[in-house]
């Protein structure tokens, strides 16, 4: 984000305003807002998001809804999404001291690409506010006027909400937001932003906040190893069950992760929790049994709660999410975990309610010192996240031997003097929530749990087997089934090739995880990425997430250390895909893609509010564009054309956080934009195409270039038709490449009717049309595993030629359904694609002289 003027002209140290982290929802349109600033002189406040901040102009005469009115615009520096909401006082001797009203707010949506618009001048967008609506533009001025830059005009578009007669200013000059006067905001000074915390006890950097209701925990994912940098803090991985302490006059309620309310089994944690020194409170941890070492006894927890044996729980609190009638999920982990830290130092409550510490970096020496230790594993949070109700990966869990949830699909006989049951089979939920065998478990049972579980699963029996397709005969041998409802833990050593368990061992039963949420759990690589902002004990403003509600998805987001701005905004909604979604889409399959799509121009389809409203295509590179895109000079001789290009993961998720919903690529790579290093024929059906058509001539070309001896690899396009590319050495010119691909169309088209080689529309009733156009200089085809923008998510997905029998439409994979096919599919369809380039030099030649 631009935000280096703007933090330089505050001292943090005396004015706790935003630092500038974008972390509100504002949903899937752009925000735009107008706030009236009595500063020095009066003035409005002009402010367009984007690309994570609010573009900024002071408007001294203020905006009108006359067209013959051009009001001057002065462009000031970058303001965090924060700003766009505040109402209050800043006051005098601090920056902008003054009153603030908010005069206007709403959406804005750009007529054409807003980054080359703010870097020719020219911006032209439709308001969609409380106040101000329809078309408007703003102008930068030119020469001395223009103030080297500074100087806009803004101006209203002739349209049915232009007026020409009366002074919107003078006819609604009240806040949308208070309905207050600038007056009455000054006088009331119910927000000022001051030098200090908020007294009273009430927390800095809290967002001030009812009595939230019903709470979801944050959960980690899996990680293969522990992250490494100092932006992350590792934690022990306690083996218990996970608590929200919910604490409010003296009355305490203990809700289990899946909303239960288990206060009455832990009576003796909610008495000691009774004296926290705090009005309200919502404390996050896990409560566990000790065993002489130490170390969290998941097993003698439940044996103690089974009043099997006697034990003292103890609750370990790892994080403070409300206090004092203040929302904390929006201030940094780490300071989040200083305020609990000196509640529960202030309470004195241990050795029954104690704090989870923590090591900072150094994620190897804390996974082996905990495995040297025989503790379950290691927890490493991002320090500088924030707190939000679902899985995600700003929370890892690595542990010291693989081990995870099933659900309880059966059950087999003993064999010899075993009594109860045999084995447990298991299993787990798919994409589609099928239940997928996984295996069996016959080890970890004493015989008093044998013969008490049996009598468990013959209340669950049912006839045939609650799995998308039954196990193998061997499994099933001897084996009764039951409703899948029973969550048992499982420990492993791994998997075989064909998904099963290899060496499980039971653990315990879970009651405490609901069967339908047990998926099978893949570890991520944990990425090496930057903080979101330095994490410190600085105190942050209180009100700086106003909008944000107790129940709200507030908070940046960070893939391959790229920070998502609003990672819950819709980019397809018929799917409900997010950028989230995309961004961990993306990051998925980049060992697959990035080859195919690193180091080569691109041409871009970018939607900033999502599929369903206006998008446009980017080519030109533009200073505006997030660092991690960079820029290749296409032009010819020494003419200069920097077109976009990326070099990694990080470059990927830059372009889904400006809203790129397609990537295309030149046919060629950066370091040789003048011979194309890959040929591409696209099969584009007409209307009245049916897909076995397009299926067979896909099955023509390939015969027809493979005899010629090219390598072909075929995807889907994720519209209508197919794409089969052809790798070749980068030795020739573009007029040669593409008149060997219109050789090859042409002779088709000439050969059988499935084909014409013509793009004339009135020519392409029942045929395919074989576009060998896209093998011109700056040509491009969207690349492998790129999304359409288009309803449904669709992706351009390599396949094998023969999957392609198996497929019924080219827009058959989609964000939601690629995981899937991808876990599934054995081996790269396309892992031979880069030795197999073929010398068409060589071959044109040899064919010539035949």
């Amino acid at each position: 984000m631009s935000l280096v003027k703007y933090r330089k002209k505050r001292n943090f140290s005396q004015t706790p305003e935003p630092l500038g982290r974008a972390d509100r929802k504002t949903g899937p349109a752009l925000r735009y807002a107008v706030q009236k600033h009595d500063a020095s002189r009066l003035h409005y406040d002009f402010r367009l998001e984007f690309d994570g901040v609010l573009k900024s102009w002071a408007v001294p005469k203020g905006p009108s809804l006359d067209p013959g009115r051009k009001v001057l615009a002065v462009q000031v520096e970058d303001h965090p999404l924060d700003y766009g909401g505040f109402e209050g006082v800043i006051p005098k001797g601090q920056y902008g001291g003054g009153t603030v009203l908010l005069w206007d707010e709403g959406t804005w949506r750009p007529l054409h690409d807003p980054a080359q618009g703010l870097k020719d001048g020219k911006l032209h967008f439709v308001l969609n506010g409380k106040k101000l609506h329809g078309e408007w533009s703003l102008v930068r001025m030119g020469g001395k006027a223009g103030d080297g830059g500074k100087n806009w005009l803004l101006m209203k578009l002739k349209d049915k909400y232009a007026q020409t007669r009366g002074d919107i200013l003078v006819d609604a000059p009240q806040s949308v937001k208070t309905a207050r006067s600038l007056k009455q905001i000054g006088g009331a000074r119910d927000d000022v932003w001051n030098g200090g915390a908020k007294k009273n006890g009430q927390i800095a950097g809290a967002v001030k906040s009812a009595w939230p209701g019903k709470l979801s925990p944050q959960l980690a994912v899996l990680a293969e190893a522990p992250p490494e940098g100092e932006q992350w803090l590792h934690e022990i991985k306690f083996d218990g069950y996970r608590i929200l302490a919910r604490v409010k006059s003296g009355q305490v309620q203990l809700i289990t992760r899946n909303g239960n309310d288990w206060t009455a089994k832990f009576t003796g944690i909610a008495r000691v929790l009774q004296r926290l020194k705090v009005d309200s409170a919502i404390l996050d941890g896990e409560i566990v049994v000790l065993d002489k070492q130490g170390r969290s006894d998941f097993q003698a927890l439940q044996s103690m709660l089974k009043h099997e044996t006697q034990a003292h729980p103890v609750y370990f609190a790892f994080d403070l999410i409300y206090c004092n009638g203040f929302d904390l999920r929006g201030i940094p982990l780490i300071d989040r975990k200083k305020q609990l830290e000196d509640l529960l130092r202030k309470s004195g409550l241990e050795p029954h309610i104690n704090y989870s510490a923590h090591v900072l970096g150094n994620g190897s020496a804390m996974i082996k010192k905990a495995c040297g230790m025989a503790l379950e594993g290691v927890v490493s949070k991002r320090s500088d996240a924030p707190y939000v109700s679902r899985r995600d990966k700003t929370w890892l869990k690595s542990k010291c031997s693989q081990r995870q949830e099933f659900v309880v699909i059966g059950y087999t006989e003993p064999r010899g003097a075993r009594s109860g049951f045999g084995s447990l089979l298991l299993g787990y939920h798919g994409a589609n929530k099928e239940l997928i065998y996984a295996g069996r478990v016959g080890a970890g049972f004493d015989e008093r749990m044998l013969i008490q579980t049996l009598e468990q699963l013959r209340k669950l029996k049912q006839n045939e087997p609650p799995t998308a397709s039954p196990p193998p005969a061997r499994e099933r041998h001897n084996a009764h089934w039951v409703k899948p409802t029973l969550v048992a833990e499982v420990r492993f050593t791994g998997w075989t090739r064909g998904g099963l368990l290899r060496h499980p061992v039971f653990v315990a039963f879970r009651s405490d995880k609901p069967a339908s949420q047990i998926v099978r759990e893949l570890p991520v690589k944990a990425e090496k990425v930057q903080l979101m902002h330095a994490p410190s004990r600085r105190k942050i403003t209180p009100g700086r997430r106003q909008q944000a509600g107790p129940h709200s998805k507030a908070g940046n987001q960070s893939i391959a250390g790229v920070i998502l701005s609003h990672p819950d905004k819709i980019f397809y909604s018929d799917a409900g895909i997010t950028k989230h979604d995309l961004a961990q889409y993306y990051s998925d399959v980049q060992r697959w893609m990035l080859p195919h799509v690193i180091d080569r121009p691109l041409a871009l389809a970018r939607c900033p509010a999502g599929v369903s409203s206006k998008c446009f295509f980017q080519r030109n590179w533009s200073s505006t564009l997030p660092p991690a895109v960079g820029k290749v000079n296409v032009g010819e001789g020494k003419t200069r054309d920097f077109q976009i290009t990326v070099r990694d993961l990080a470059g990927i998720i830059s372009l889904v956080q400006i809203g790129v919903l397609e990537i295309h690529t030149w046919n060629c790579r950066n370091e040789n934009v003048d011979r194309p290093d890959q040929l591409v024929f696209d099969l584009d059906p007409g209307p009245d195409v049916p897909w076995r058509r397009v299926v067979e001539g896909a099955v023509v070309l390939n015969r027809t270039l493979t005899s010629l001896g090219l390598a072909t690899f075929l995807k889907t396009s994720g519209g209508k038709g197919l794409h089969v590319t052809v790798p070749i050495q980068p030795n020739v010119e573009w007029d040669s490449a593409k008149q060997f691909c219109k050789t090859i169309a042409e002779s088709l088209a000439q050969k059988s009717d499935l084909f014409v080689a013509n793009m004339r529309k009135d020519l392409r009733g029942g045929k395919i049309y074989i576009d060998y156009n896209r093998n011109g200089r700056s040509a491009t085809a969207v690349a492998p595993y790129s999304t359409r923008a288009r309803p449904g998510a669709a992706i351009a997905m390599p396949i094998s030629w023969e999957e392609l029998g198996k497929l019924k439409t080219a827009d058959h994979f989609t964000v939601e359904t690629a995981s899937r096919y991808l876990d599934r599919r054995q081996l790269d369809p396309w892992r031979d694609f880069q030795r197999s380039r073929v010398d068409l030099r060589k071959l044109v030649a040899r064919k010539s002289a035949a």
